[in-house]
């Protein structure tokens, strides 16, 4: 009889309803000394068969992947969590109420915390790539993911134009994929930690006993798992940075002889200044800084950039060329209004938002990048003594 049941299986066919093994039933308690049926939490069918959740990896571990590198840079770079200067999330808040629609909510719940709400952006990126490359509270680490996309692109990505050049709509549509359609339960340890809780020696208010109560502890469970792993990644990120956080940075750290904001605002076009042209000998420096001095040509070395601030609020550098030339524009970049830094290796000015760069020996003509026009240039006028750089007019 066994061996015709086996024929029957191998050839497909149904045994008889009193042959076939039933499965226990979770919804009945447990037999004495038996841990509960575990129900599993998926609900209904896959949405798609393997073969397309394997397909969706390459886009799952980009996502995660660019999103805990993002959150990661943020901390270690050592401008980004400032409330003013180049590259810091200050400046970045200030550009989007230019072009952002949401210009009104930034200026009331972000600006007065720039530091805070920076560091949130952080620990978020942190956190949705861990939990998409874990697949620990999968669906959900996806549809933050989502969110935190959509809000760049009313912010960062607003202004784009033509719109398939913001990378944050692909980010978000990406995202959307995946929180629609799952992990398929590929490569992911939501399974394992179900598992642990299964064998795990809990406390009785804990035990999985397949009722929607014990699937919203396992939730709150995942999460305190994600979340205690964000938080060891952020702060190990952000000692890292603390370290060696520096040698990331492009920007050269040179120190103005004075920050205040003399002149106006920057006119269309400028000539550019020459610190060659004064007679003094290199080694005269004033001894105090002179009125409405942005920056001493003197002082600067060649390859190097002091920023300023306009009358108009909005962000000047000064970049000493290669050539010893002095030049000066506003750090304003004309794509979406991010201010750019300066590059003394490829000896240009950058965006940091989408890549525009400028060439400022050229006029600050666009090289790279999105931007439709040149940087507005600064007049300046360098005293022939004193080495003083000083907008003009």
């Amino acid at each position: 009889m066994s061996r015709r049941r086996s024929i029957d299986q191998a050839r497909g066919r149904q045994l008889p309803a009193s042959s076939r093994p039933v499965p226990p039933d979770p919804s009945l308690p447990a037999p004495p000394g038996q841990r509960p049926a575990y129900r599993s939490s998926r609900i209904g069918p896959p949405a798609a068969p393997d073969p397309v959740y394997r397909a969706l990896l390459p886009l799952r571990f980009f996502l995660g992947g660019m999103f805990l590198y993002a959150g990661l840079d943020k901390l270690i770079d050592p401008s980004f969590l400032s409330a003013l200067g180049p590259g810091s999330i200050g400046e970045q808040l200030t550009a989007f109420t230019h072009v952002s629609p949401l210009a009104p909510l930034i200026e009331v719940v972000a600006q007065p915390w720039p530091v805070a709400i920076g560091l949130l952006f952080a620990v978020a990126e942190i956190g949705i790539g861990i939990g998409a490359l874990t697949g620990v509270l999968y669906r959900w680490s996806a549809a933050a993911g989502a969110a935190l996309s959509l809000l760049f692109l009313l912010t960062a990505s607003w202004d784009t134009r033509p719109i398939y050049y913001g990378p944050d709509l692909p980010y978000m549509v990406g995202w959307i994929t995946l929180a629609l359609a799952g992990s398929g339960g590929l490569y992911v340890l939501e399974g394992r930690l179900s598992a642990w809780l299964q064998d795990a020696p809990l406390p009785r208010a804990l035990v999985d006993d397949g009722t929607p109560a014990s699937a919203g502890r396992r939730a709150v469970l995942q999460l305190g798992v994600l979340g205690g792993a964000t938080i060891l990644v952020a702060v190990a990120g952000r000692a890292f940075g603390r370290v060696l956080g520096p040698v990331f940075t492009h920007e050269v750290a040179v120190t103005p002889t004075a920050a205040s904001a003399p002149g106006s605002s920057a006119p269309s076009a400028a000539p550019a200044a020459s610190a060659a042209d004064a007679s003094a000998p290199a080694t005269a420096v004033a001894a105090s800084p002179a009125p409405g001095e942005i920056a001493n040509a003197k002082t600067m070395p060649a390859r190097s950039s002091v920023d300023f601030q306009l009358a108009n609020g909005d962000p000047g550098i000064v970049v000493k060329l290669a050539d010893g030339k002095v030049v000066a524009y506003d750090a304003t970049c004309t794509h979406q209004g991010c201010p750019v830094g300066y590059d003394p290796q490829a000896g240009l000015l950058l965006c940091p938002c989408h890549g525009a760069a400028f060439d400022p020996s050229a006029e600050a003509a666009v090289v790279g990048g999105p931007a439709p026009t040149p940087l507005a240039a600064v007049p300046v006028t360098i005293d022939a003594a004193t080495g003083a750089v000083t907008i003009t007019g």
